[in-house]
């Protein structure tokens, strides 16, 4: 069985013990999947109402976490323009996307269907110029090259015929890894993984 090791990315909508930060929402009921970053220009998302931990608020991180139903597809990470932008120019194996925004349609209805009277507690507290950040760069993870890159995603095919399905980490190398935690970004996590095929 082959695998990689390297340092995987991961965003979190919690800083310590603080989960109230804000997610969107990657899928939703007419659109189950995450689009694919290198075949689009723009990356649906809308503010999303949940989160992996059942809280969410309205404080902002560096990264903004993402939250999607039966999504196996989680290429790239969601960050602001100047960070992406920074981060394209010090690394290599980088780009981003714009996001083109859906309106939650809890944002002015309540659940109940009344009208929403105050803003919701999960949408951000300031304005966010948000954008898709992924790797073009992708590793099989049964057939492991080297990467030449300072960030790649290292992909799995997982299942046979229909019922395949990808699964994408976005990764980078160990000095990219320390530069990045230095930067000491909110809501970005980094650990050293395996992923086996």
């Amino acid at each position: 069985m082959s695998s990689i090791t390297a340092y995987k990315l991961d965003v979190k909508s919690v800083v310590d013990d603080d989960f109230s930060y804000v997610t969107v929402a990657v899928t939703w009921k007419g659109k189950k999947h995450l689009e694919i970053p290198t075949q689009c220009k723009k990356t649906q998302v809308m503010w999303s109402h949940e989160s992996a931990y059942g809280v969410v608020g309205s404080k902002v991180g560096a990264f903004i976490g993402c939250y999607g139903e039966d999504a196996s597809l989680q290429e790239g990470i969601f960050t602001h323009r100047h960070i992406a932008e920074l981060l394209t120019e010090k690394f290599t194996g980088l780009k981003f996307n714009e996001v083109m925004w859906v309106e939650n349609p809890l944002e002015k209805t309540l659940s109940t269907g009344k009208p929403r009277l105050k803003k919701a507690k999960w949408l951000p507290e300031k304005e966010v110029d948000l954008v898709h950040l992924y790797s073009d760069q992708y590793i099989d993870v049964r057939n492991p090259i080297t990467s030449k890159t300072d960030f790649f995603n290292v992909f799995r095919i997982n299942g046979t015929g229909k019922k395949s399905y990808q699964n994408t980490w976005l990764m980078c190398n160990e000095e990219t890894a320390k530069k990045l935690e230095e930067m000491n970004f909110t809501c970005l996590y980094i650990e050293k993984s395996t992923i086996s095929g």
